[in-house]
Formats: C-alpha cells, structure tokens, sequence
C-alpha cells in the first residue's frame, strides 16, 4: 500500500449493525484501522482523548473548519463530530487503510475530497427486521424508534451512491463480504 489517503467508508441505518460488523472485521482484518473522530461533545467517564474521540473545544472545532482540517463534519444532537485529514494520514503511514462509520450524509461529504474512497452501505434486510433490532436494543424509546426507521428509509434511498450495498443477515458473514471486497479492491 505505497498510496496515501486510502479510506474506506462504511454507512448505513441506526441499528443496522454497522458497529458490530467493524468490530468483527477489526478482529482479523489487520490493514484497516478505525479512524478516530474529533467532538465538541464532553468527555464521558472513561472515555480517553486520542483513543475514543478527539475532544475539542467549540474554538478549537471552528479553527479545523477555517483551516479545512477536515474531511467530512456535521452537527448530531447539539454537538459537532468530524473526520480529520490528519487522521486518514496517520492511519495510512502506518500502511494501513482508513476505516469511518459514518452517516449518509457525512459519505457524500467525503466524496469530495476523497473521491476513491471505497464506500459500502451496510442494509437491513428489511425494515421490520431492522425495527424489531432496535426494539431489542431497548434504548430507545417508541418514538425514538419510529424516527430511526423514518431516517433509515430515507438513508436506504442513498444506496445508489455506494460501490458496494451488504445486507446485514449475519455479522460474521457480513464482515467477510466486506472483508473480500477490501482484499481485492486494494489487492491486499
């Protein structure tokens, strides 16, 4: 992997289980690293600056903005979140590929400056598995949920816009899908 600036890019609906599928993908799949994001959010206990977020102060944010530091931002429930381009350098000379867990929007954000990111769409395979998921979940409420599988639908509109759309059946058989799709994207 000589290039620079390799990313991968993983969307999908709240509950899909894009989560889980990174971690299983992570476990073996030693040339990807999850990028770390910056936030305006306070840390919460137990949370380490470097390890879980980058946590930044309002000025600090507004500064990476004007300096165009990053590569995608967007405001979720009142605070800031970010990918840094730094981020996607310091993953990428280590040899290894850049991996974010983003949003749709955050994705198409990415395509500017990132026009040959690898981006996947993790789906449900339908929508009332994915609404009986979140109900499992129990974290959030009726409401909660019907906003979630409102968003999810609109989200599942952008899948045209991915190289790669994986149903999630299986979190082990899905990271393998991904991980075949990275192999031979990056000739790995």
């Amino acid at each position: 992997m000589k290039n620079k600036n390799l990313l991968i890019v993983i969307s999908g609906p709240s509950g899909v289980g894009k989560g889980s599928v990174i971690k299983e993908l992570l476990s073996y799949l030693e040339t990807i690293e999850l990028a770390i994001s910056a936030t305006t959010r306070k840390k919460r206990e137990g949370e380490e600056e470097g390890k879980d977020y980058y946590f930044f102060s309002d000025d600090i944010f507004d500064k990476a903005i004007k300096n165009d530091e990053f590569i995608e931002w967007c405001i979720v429930h009142g605070n800031r979140y970010g990918t840094l381009r730094k981020e996607i350098r310091r993953i990428n000379n280590k040899n290894k590929l850049g991996l974010v867990e983003i949003d749709t929007k955050g994705a198409n954000k990415i395509k500017t400056s990132f026009p040959d990111a690898l981006q996947i769409f993790i789906s449900p395979p339908t929508i009332a598995v994915l609404e009986e998921r979140l109900k499992r979940r129990k974290t959030e409420s009726k409401e909660d949920i019907t906003k979630r599988i409102s968003n999810a639908k609109e989200e599942i509109k952008k899948i045209k816009h991915y190289d790669y759309v994986i149903i999630n059946d299986s979190i082990f058989d899905s990271s393998k899908e991904i991980e075949e799709i990275i192999r031979k994207r990056f000739n790995l």
